[in-house]
């Protein structure tokens, strides 16, 4: 490697230890081997059980992001009717095979004993050559991914934390903005997007944003303990996780509180959600403190709002059902629709619950 090329290599390290974010660290990490081996493609997968799901590909004519917004079928490829990533997750080594583009290698992104991932390239030369550089950037991603999600994440419950939450519905209103506004260009140059890269509110999904709070739980601590009351937090994140599905965003938002983000076709949908949810919560036998009940509070994430509006709106439906016997789930809109509750004004926080 020449003067230039430790250059090269220096620079492309000290980009990838700026990174701040899941997203931004793996672009920059797909994109700087892109660059720094001169090769026809790659693509960087998470593995995610079975599959194995495209979060980044880069070759010489485009660049593909996933984005939560649009229903890409192809972004997830069972790891078992593919040759190079089962041969890969089951040796946990490099695995070489012939493509027309030339040759493609697959390695294993493993964090200590388990795969959480793979990493594919496409190239016309030989990089066996590369092979420590290459897993020397993957030993630098998976270091600094494992730190950024220490950083994301709540450490009593690991469900993501505050801070993620504000960035992440921040990130899904700009996306549904940004979606919304090239549906209506589209729409204006009489165009029409393959299926596969329409946004998921044109087939009539959307997103909603629950508040759930766990009722009396200062009483819980102030009888039990708040071992006991730590307890009961940990417990309820993994309730939520059995509840919702991989691919919705639970949050532990402070104190006893959780945040939801999910999607659904339509209102009937996202209250068959939140109400099995409740009932989990309910019949659930917590160990030494018994039966415990959670209110909830929801509303539509619409994509030209501001993230204060959205969830006031739901921590003004939560007040409602803590105010009206707790153990209940309560939706803004069909709260307004009834006339049972005046639209909200107000911002996050700016109830007292408890």
């Amino acid at each position: 490697m020449n003067e230039l090329d430790h250059d090269k290599l220096l620079e492309s390290i000290a980009r990838l230890t700026e990174k701040r974010n899941r997203l931004s660290l793996e672009i920059c990490l797909t994109q700087t081997m892109f660059d720094l081996l001169e090769i026809e493609g790659i693509a960087l997968y998470r593995f995610d059980g079975e599959q194995a799901n495209l979060l980044v590909r880069i070759d010489r004519e485009s660049c593909w992001i996933l984005d939560g917004e649009i229903d890409d079928m192809e972004a997830a490829v069972p790891v078992i009717h593919d040759t190079g990533l089962r041969a890969c997750s089951h040796g946990r080594e490099m695995v070489i095979e012939s493509v027309a583009e030339g040759r493609r290698y697959t390695f294993p992104i493993p964090r200590q004993d388990q795969l959480i991932g793979f990493l594919r390239l496409v190239s016309t030369r030989d990089l066996r050559d590369d092979r420590r550089l290459i897993e020397g950037f993957l030993q630098i991603y998976w270091n600094y991914l494992k730190l950024i999600e220490d950083n994301e994440r709540d450490k009593l419950t690991g469900l993501l934390n505050r801070k993620t939450f504000d960035d992440k519905l921040m990130d899904i209103l700009q996306a549904s903005r940004r979606a919304a506004l090239a549906r209506a260009n589209a729409a204006a140059r009489g165009e029409q997007k393959p299926a596969s890269e329409r946004r998921e509110s044109d087939d009539g999904q959307y997103y909603w944003l629950a508040v759930l709070d766990i009722d009396h739980f200062k009483r819980i601590n102030d009888t039990y303990g708040h071992l006991y009351g730590d307890e009961v937090l940990i417990l309820m994140a993994n309730l939520l996780r059995r509840s919702f599905r991989r691919s919705d965003h639970l949050f532990r938002y402070g104190g006893e509180e959780f945040v939801v983000v999910f999607r659904t076709r339509a209102l009937e949908d996202a209250e068959i959600v939140l109400e099995r949810c409740r009932q989990n919560i309910e019949h659930y036998p917590f160990p030494q403190v018994g039966q415990v009940t959670a209110s909830i509070g929801y509303t539509q994430i619409l994509n030209s709002e501001m993230t204060t509006v959205v969830i006031a709106r739901a921590d003004k439906s939560l007040y409602y059902a803590k105010g009206n016997g707790r153990n209940q789930s309560q939706c803004y809109e069909t709260l307004i629709a009834e006339g049972t509750m005046a639209k909200s004004e107000g911002r996050f926080g700016d109830v007292e619950l408890f």
